[in-house]
């Protein structure tokens, strides 16, 4: 561990509390701390930061004060070297989103401060930051908006099932109709076929696929350990379609869909998501977490409020070290690459996501 220069703080502070720069998976006790901290996530969890850095080899930089010898305030960040897209910190890459968990404004100050320096001495291009409840502590206007999607769980399906739209309703009641076979898979198996049905998702979309050793640690450090779980939907004993979901402490976070092109039943991830609100409830789940929506995606959106989720904005922005100054990063998903990505086959699709994701973070 690297401890930082604590000389500028005030006496009060200095007196019991430590700045350091961790790995949290060297910290046997990592995901008790995080459980303690309000505002935690899934992407604050250890078992994110092995994904991310056995896949791609970036490097765990997590700003933590400790007081008293426990963590009291963290902002989770990873360094990314790359000559195409620069040398930065980014908390976190391929992440909805990742909250600064502060214990104080006081906190958030000398942490600030600390990850500048360390951008600095370290010749960083940028740190981007990606929060959802507030734009706290960042005065800035300079942000890039995007949608998440929060539905309160509570054990009671009839409750739940109030809170869907008629349109939602119709959706599951058709998926029904069509003899969908709804599964919860978790096994090596599951993955791959996971992997495929993604590869075909993402060239509908006109993007690459992530490479699929980023989706074998997934089920590594996450699935396998009873962290979260994939649904898939079947017709015919072929699976269509299918959702994944992570969970840590008391919340359940939709990280990934996938499913076929074309022959779709209708209605088919109406369903799986819905089967997946009631396991969790049953299960004595508080948060039911949809993840990230880009604001420009408006069916995405309708598909999750559908479900009676609250509506919160995510704000991302960088602070850019030559300058000292933030500014507002564009979306990297939308635009002329798609057209031409969505007539490449799935293999050279694969062979420029394994060459490129890791640039990207």
């Amino acid at each position: 561990m690297r401890i930082l220069n604590l000389e500028q703080l005030n006496d009060n502070l200095l007196s019991n509390s430590t700045i350091k720069i961790i790995n949290p998976s060297e910290i046997a006790d990592w995901n008790n701390e995080i459980l303690r901290l309000n505002n935690y996530s899934f992407f604050h969890s250890g078992e994110w930061a092995l994904v991310l850095s056995d896949t791609y080899k970036y490097k765990p930089v997590y700003f933590c004060l400790f007081k008293n010898n426990i963590l009291s305030s963290v902002v989770p960040a990873m360094e990314i070297k790359s000559t195409l897209t620069g040398k930065r910190l980014v908390s976190l890459p391929f992440s909805d989103f990742c909250e600064p968990l502060f214990g104080s404004i006081d906190e958030s100050e000398i942490i600030k401060e600390n990850i500048f320096n360390y951008c600095e001495s370290n010749k960083l291009k940028f740190m981007e930051f990606r929060t959802s409840e507030t734009k706290f502590p960042f005065e800035t206007e300079n942000f890039r908006t995007d949608l998440r999607h929060i539905l309160n769980l509570i054990p009671d399906e009839n409750e739940l099932k109030k809170n869907l739209s008629e349109n939602t309703k119709r959706n599951i009641k058709s998926a029904l109709k069509e003899g969908l076979i709804v599964k919860e898979e978790n096994s090596d198996q599951a993955i791959k076929n996971f992997y495929k049905l993604q590869c075909i998702t993402r060239k509908k979309h006109g993007l690459p696929p992530q490479p699929e050793s980023f989706f074998q640690n997934i089920y590594k450090y996450i699935l396998s350990q009873n962290k979260g779980t994939m649904f898939f939907a079947y017709i015919n004993n072929m699976p269509v379609a299918s959702l994944m979901f992570f969970t840590f402490g008391k919340k359940v976070l939709y990280k990934f869909g996938a499913s076929l092109n074309q022959n779709l039943p209708k209605g088919a991830n109406h369903l799986l998501m819905w089967e997946a609100i009631k396991k969790y409830s049953i299960l004595g789940f508080k948060e039911f977490d949809f993840g990230r929506t880009e604001i420009n995606h408006e069916g995405l959106r309708r598909f999750k409020l559908g479900f009676g989720a609250e509506e919160r904005i995510i704000y991302t922005t960088r602070f850019d070290i030559r300058t000292k100054s933030f500014i507002s990063p564009e979306t990297r998903t939308t635009g002329i690459h798609n057209k031409i990505f969505e007539k490449l086959p799935v293999s050279v699709l694969k062979i420029i996501g394994n060459k490129f994701y890791k640039y990207l973070g």
